[in-house]
């Protein structure tokens, strides 16, 4: 049954000021169910209505049928397969896809084919007698929530017979048969349990069967060896024991919304990799974090993004009438530019992180306590950036713009808290960095402007009389090194290993791709040493935008800083004319000149 779901402007408001509230993940939980039973009957409907061809598989009705049996018989049961992410991340990604023309993968009949995986799911649950069919993808069947049976089989797509009688279950595939164990929790002949994780009353899938797990194209099962499994679990162990300790609220509420975990391996071993979806509420893929914070830190990332994917089906906090999917707009926390949904996300995202890194700062001593107060300070000027762009660039909703006046004005309270002051300068020196490489990258000035310039330069003459051009957006696609960031933790944290990085740049660099000696020095706080080391690099690599930014940085230059992308373009200019290297301090100071 669907209920009428709200949010009242307390609760909105909570949410804008980035404080944990259970009560309110219970609400946002309620409504994703409802939104998913609302998918599910959009898919059927849309099926029904365009004949969509289902063999061989039943008609999409007749897992309808079953999957109502399963909730009259016991809704507890069924509410666990429909609260699953997965549930609302096939639902909808099939609604989009039905009525197109994409002729895909999965073939459509095995894709619709997810509504019988769903309802023999919560069949099996529910403890029903019942017959079903369902698809086969490499001789398996993935049964959400509970695991996956290997029915083997030589085609990529099959179907399976499934029977259900007096709590024993049989699939009965192409090529072979997998009856499931009493203890479905645990692997059997064939069968392979969706794993759980305990830790405190904190109950999480480590999901390494499902296809759709990573949120993309169907991807083969990944079974984790028994170690690793064992160091998931010890890591969720520490991790929920320090949110226990020093964040019960925000325990409690990740306790109430997160479902599942899905291990992946990090693409760098000094950041974390994690991401979520809007239409997979609970579910966070992530490689294993080094630490309890960090753990506890990307689980409230992620878990931020599923609590707003779900409000925004609920409230329109942009103007629903503007343009809000054009990548657009600079993101502190991104590469590439962002559009309008995407910075919010961003917003509230590292809102939380704040927040959470805020309460953390008691909680530790020594050297941890200089990474949290890093990371306070890093992400506090980050979030409130972001909320000052879409306030001046974007037209919020009138909850929308309620809704980012009390994120400001709550981070501009925490804008007084102290932080010292090596840690802050740290912290506004990465950011300042992330900027300016994000203006060298994706912003160039008129070409008409840069030629004038650079002719000027040539002929010797007086720069012309001009105003500063404002910049095309020109996004450039593909990330670049930014060793820059992790460096500086080094040093916050772990002085003895940036010792050795600067009497050992090559160790640095064999360890942080990308890193050089002008690096060093500047995390180092050395910035005449690495102002000239990056001047040097720039007129060795003239296109090496890692050096430009650290150029800008350390040089003293106020035209480096804040027209960096014109400094640029009008080098580039001269140097694609005359085939030369221009001294890019002497240019900008050139440029900084009144005319």
């Amino acid at each position: 049954m669907l209920d009428t779901h709200r949010v009242s402007l307390a609760s909105l408001d909570a949410l804008a000021e980035g404080r944990s509230d259970p009560a309110v993940v219970e609400q946002l939980k309620l409504a994703n169910r409802s939104r998913h039973l609302i998918l599910l009957r959009a898919v059927l409907d849309r099926a029904t209505a365009e004949s969509v061809a289902s063999a061989p598989l039943p008609p999409p009705a007749e897992a309808w049928t079953l999957l109502a049996a399963a909730q009259q018989r016991d809704a507890a049961a069924a509410d666990v397969v429909l609260d699953h992410p997965q549930t609302g991340l096939w639902a909808a990604n099939l609604l989009r896809r039905l009525g197109s023309d994409d002729p895909g993968d999965p073939p459509l009949w095995a894709d619709l084919g997810g509504l019988h995986l769903l309802a023999t799911a919560a069949a099996i649950r529910a403890g029903l007698h019942f017959r079903s069919r369902v698809p086969v993808w490499r001789g398996a069947v993935m049964l959400p929530t509970l695991g996956r049976a290997d029915v083997q089989g030589r085609r990529e797509w099959d179907f399976a017979h499934v029977h259900g009688q007096h709590g024993h279950v049989l699939v009965r595939g192409p090529a072979g048969s997998v009856r499931l164990p009493a203890d479905r929790a645990a692997d059997g002949a064939g069968w392979q349990a969706l794993r759980t994780l305990h830790a405190g009353n904190f109950r999480l899938w480590l999901d390494d069967l499902d296809p759709s797990r990573e949120f993309g194209a169907p991807l083969a099962p990944r079974r984790l060896p028994a170690a690793e499994t064992a160091r998931w679990a010890e890591a969720l162990s520490a991790t929920w024991d320090l949110l226990a300790r020093h964040h019960s609220t925000t325990a409690a509420e990740l306790a109430a919304g997160l479902t599942t975990l899905v291990p992946r391996d990090p693409a760098d071993p000094h950041t974390p990799s994690s991401a979520s979806h809007n239409d997979a509420f609970g579910s966070v893929v992530l490689s294993r974090p080094p630490d309890a914070t960090t753990f506890a830190a990307t689980l409230v990332h992620e878990f931020q993004h599923s609590k707003l994917g779900i409000l925004l089906t609920l409230v329109d906090l942009l103007d629903p009438l503007g343009d809000n999917e054009t990548p657009r707009l600079y993101a502190p926390w991104r590469d590439d530019p962002r559009p309008p949904t995407g910075l919010l996300h961003g917003v509230f995202s590292f809102l939380g992180v704040t927040a959470f890194y805020r309460e953390h700062l008691g909680a530790e001593t020594g050297l941890a306590a200089r990474a949290a107060q890093f990371e306070f300070a890093y992400r506090r000027e980050q979030t409130a950036h972001a909320v000052a762009t879409l306030l001046a660039e974007v037209t919020p909703s009138a909850l929308g713009r309620r809704f980012l006046i009390a994120a400001g004005d709550r981070l501009r309270t925490w804008a007084g808290d102290p932080v010292p002051a090596d840690v802050l300068a740290a912290a506004r020196r990465a950011n300042l960095d992330h900027r300016l490489s994000w203006r060298l990258r994706h912003l160039t000035p008129p070409a008409a402007v840069t030629g004038e310039l650079a002719e000027a330069w040539l002929r010797h003459r007086r720069k012309p009389v001009t105003t500063p051009p404002a910049p095309l957006l020109t996004p450039t696609p593909g990330a670049s090194p930014r060793p820059r960031l992790p460096l500086a933790r080094i040093w916050l944290t772990e002085p003895e290993l940036f010792d050795l990085y600067r009497c050992e740049p090559e160790l640095a660099t064999a360890e942080i791709p990308g890193t050089t000696e002008a690096d060093l020095a500047l995390v180092d706080g050395d910035l005449g040493a690495a102002a000239a080391l990056y001047r040097q690099e720039v007129l060795i690599r003239p296109e090496a935008l890692g050096a430009w930014a650290g150029l800008a940085l350390t040089a003293g230059d106020a035209t480096l800083l804040g027209l960096p992308e014109l400094v640029f373009a009008v080098h580039r200019e001269i140097r694609l004319r005359t085939g030369t290297v221009t001294d890019p301090v002497r240019l900008a100071r050139w440029l900084a000149r009144e005319s």
